[in-house]
């Protein structure tokens, strides 16, 4: 049951994380149509896209589901965006208990141009006694689509607000690291 829980919940994040990017597609443009992709708008946008993102967040509450930890914050400087960070627990009921859990994240970085938007699915740890959240993964949609991610968060006690770095990380240094978790 909790196999196909967590399937139908990433179908719906992954649904409306495309949503999203699709309705901000929309509203980019004046007459309010689509315009259709161009390889050289995206290999702009890349460009200004650095390979590490730090920004902070702020604990949000429960998901409306009562499931994931919600955190929100503002990224600004090169890539300006509002994030949301969605954990869900991932271990077994019994062990919810212990300080170090296996969690599985969404990431969504809407950018105010919508062309550097991106979400990606991620998994890993979260120790509590450290306030370390650690995961990898990919991102599975928008700019640098497939390309391997590491989120680090810091979250600081008691108010669980939080220092995020994303660092995206090239296939060609995943080969020399194994034990990545990709």
């Amino acid at each position: 049951m909790t196999a196909s829980r967590s399937t139908s919940r990433r179908i719906t994040l992954l649904l409306l994380g495309g949503g999203l990017t699709l309705s901000l597609a929309a509203l980019a443009t004046p007459d309010g149509r689509a315009t259709p992709h161009t390889p050289a708008i995206a290999a702009s946008a890349a460009a200004r896209l650095p390979d590490t993102l730090a920004f902070a967040v702020e604990y949000a509450g429960v998901g409306a589901e009562g499931i994931d930890l919600v955190w929100r914050g503002h990224a600004a400087g090169a890539v300006p965006a509002r994030v949301t960070i969605r954990m869900e627990y991932g271990g077994a009921a019994e062990d919810r208990a212990l300080p170090v859990w296996p969690v599985n994240v969404w990431l969504f970085y809407c950018a105010d141009d919508y062309r550097s938007s991106f979400a990606a699915e991620l998994s890993g740890s979260m120790n509590w006694r450290t306030g370390e959240l650690r995961v990898s993964g990919l991102v599975s949609d928008g700019l640098r689509r497939n390309v391997p991610l590491e989120q680090r968060v810091q979250l600081h006690r008691p108010e669980l607000a939080g220092a995020v770095t994303l660092v995206f990380l090239s296939r060609v240094a995943l080969r020399h690291a194994p034990a990545a978790g990709f």
